[in-house]
């Protein structure tokens, strides 16, 4: 039997009820339908028993609306009788009165990371005030599990973390900031990265996740400045799709049993077992239940937003925003076409550095937009080493008419290391062609590769291009295929340059799915590495484009993020944040956004 949660109850006036939960001051709710019935029920946690603290609106559950093979719930939102509780409507977030309410504002790593259980320098309360103070109402707020219990006693939670939680639901609510708690770092690890595959293969995890969840909507089921519940960051599953949707199904009917109110946040599966491909859909799925925002995140270009991150040894260095010389289109939206095979193959056995100049490539048609520079090696048991690159557009007798890209290949940064199997290998050398760098590949038993999106270029019908460059080998076989091509592609929606209107087309392309389904949409993450700030890289123009386009589209977002070291408004996580460490133009950017001032 469950134990029934004792309550002192104290009314003021006919229609406002406040709890005490403890020393917790927190606003009850009583239930209507969101068609305003007044019929209610009441509803029934995990074992049976009737909960005492509040009443349940009826919720009709009707046929069904198929869109696209995803299937959109018909039941109705319940709703709270405390005008400040949020609820979906339609495509919108409202509040009891059913006013609309926009969620904008900022992260809260709170270290998750480091797996520091209370994160006590990463904010304050006066870190709520200076966010009201910018013109900001909402913050993503990340957890770490350990936070709440340790791995040799789960469930057993930790009043370290609940004191935490509550401090911060108390500093949120003084100064009018709504918190989305996310669960950043899960029990089974964490996903963004596909290193957290015991969530998805050990059933024991997902159970410790929804008690968890459970017992956090359990605590603040009444707190109306919790926007909601983000229930799991970027999911990276196993094996296939079906495990995030039944995860998530799960999450939705497990925790709506302890809390009928709160907005659940579902995020789009962000990979498959190193998969990192989106679907027609985005990768966005639908869930049985009314009272749902759907969550992406939003990091384009990457090569941008991500330049020399540490994490992320293919991301490129020093890029700017905008570059009228890069091509804007993401990789899932090209198709591979050909290459140009062609071109001259590295000598056999040993051989010091030779230029080998490609053949010019022909472009037939309007369909292949796209070349891309490609260092290829098969069957390569011996070292391929690569140098000087140069991809240049040439007339029909192969003189130059212009210099597309010259590449010194000083860093494998920029350039992705395709190898099936991951047999075979892909380095950075100390002896270059006139210079101490190169890049090398060796031991390539199949068809691999370092392709380089970052270089690519767009191609024109009716002229000619031409890849060449250095290469030298050591102990290359006779079977062995190591070259500089120019792989060619077509592309399924229009190109860009890197500039707005390829983020609007991006953006587009997420806010489509929820305008098909009329479900509210929450972009939770969206950032530029703070690199890009520097030098005059643009950092600050790229989040003008960005908070834009967000405004224009009146979608809920938060900024990613308030205070770390690598995307942030405030950088050195050893010590709260302050003025020292400000990236002032970014402040800049998002208060006159919000503001309309400096």
């Amino acid at each position: 039997m469950k134990k029934k949660i004792i309550i002192e109850m104290v009314k003021f006036h006919s229609s406002v009820v406040v709890f005490i939960l403890g020393a917790l001051f927190i606003s009850g709710c009583k239930g209507t339908s969101a068609a305003g019935e007044g019929s209610s029920t009441i509803a029934e946690g995990n074992s049976g028993q009737v909960e005492d603290d509040f009443v349940m609106p009826v919720v009709t559950s009707k046929s069904n609306e198929q869109l696209d093979g995803q299937v959109k719930t018909t039941k109705e939102v319940p709703v709270c009788d405390n005008p400040d509780m949020l609820r979906v409507s339609g495509s919108r977030v409202v509040d009891g009165n059913g006013k609309d309410v926009v969620l904008r504002g900022v992260a809260f790593g709170n270290n998750v990371w480091n797996d520091e259980e209370v994160p006590l320098l990463h904010h304050n309360e006066t870190d709520f005030e200076n966010l009201a103070q910018m013109g900001m109402n909402a913050v993503r707020f990340y957890l770490n599990y350990k936070t709440f219990e340790d791995d040799k006693a789960p469930g057993k939670y930790k009043d370290s973390g609940w004191k935490w939680m509550d401090d911060n639901v108390a500093w949120a609510k003084k100064h009018g900031i709504y918190l989305i708690l996310n669960m950043h770092v899960p029990q089974g690890g964490y996903q963004s990265l596909g290193e957290g595959k015991a969530l998805w293969d050990d059933p024991s995890a997902q159970e410790r996740l929804i008690n968890l969840w459970s017992a956090i909507a359990k605590r603040y089921k009444n707190e109306s400045i919790v926007a909601g519940y983000d229930f799991l960051n970027e999911p990276v599953v196993s094996r296939s799709r079906s495990q995030w949707h039944e995860l998530a199904g799960r999450l939705v009917s497990e925790v709506r049993k302890v809390d009928p109110y709160h907005i659940f946040f579902i995020e789009r599966i962000n990979g498959v077992e190193g998969d990192w491909n989106e679907d027609s859909a985005r990768n966005f799925f639908l869930v049985d239940d009314p009272n749902i925002v759907y969550e992406f995140h939003f990091y384009k270009p990457f090569h941008f937003t991500h330049q020399g991150a540490p994490w992320v040894d293919f991301a490129a260095l020093d890029t700017s925003w905008p570059d009228e010389s890069r091509v804007g289109i993401e990789w899932f939206l090209t198709k591979w076409e050909t290459a140009t095979f062609s071109n001259p193959v590295l000598k056999e056995g040993d051989s010091d550095w030779a230029f080998y100049e490609g053949v010019p490539y022909l472009v037939p048609d309007d369909k292949k937009v796209i070349g891309k520079p490609t260092l290829a090696c098969s069957a390569n048991e011996g070292k391929a080493f690569f140098d000087d690159v140069v991809l240049e557009e040439v007339d029909e007798n192969g003189k130059v008419v212009n210099t597309l890209r010259t590449i010194n290949l000083t860093t494998k940064r920029g350039w992705y290391f395709w190898n099936p199997g991951n047999k075979g290998e892909a380095a950075e050398e100390t002896g270059g062609h006139g210079d101490d760098s190169a890049l090398s590949m060796s031991k390539n038993v199949s068809d691999s590769n370092l392709g380089a999106e970052i270089f690519q270029v767009k191609l024109e019908k009716g002229k000619r291009y031409r890849i060449s460059g250095w290469m030298k080998g050591e102990n290359i076989g006779a079977n062995t295929k190591c070259q500089i091509r120019l792989d060619i592609s077509s592309a399924k929606v229009p190109l860009h340059k890197w500039d707005k209107a390829f983020l609007e087309q991006e953006l587009n392309a997420y806010l489509a799915w929820g305008k098909k389904h009329d479900v509210p949409l929450f972009l939770g993450e969206f950032g530029t590495i703070t690199a890009s700030f520097k030098e005059g890289r643009g950092g600050e123009k790229w989040v003008a484009d960005m908070l834009d386009l967000l405004m224009k589209s009146n979608i809920n977002w938060t900024y990613h993020a308030y205070h770390e070291d690598a995307f942030s408004l405030y950088g050195d996580p050893s010590r709260l944040p302050n003025d020292d460490t400000a990236n002032k133009p970014l402040i800049l950017e998002l208060k006159k956004a919000l503001t309309g001032k400096q």
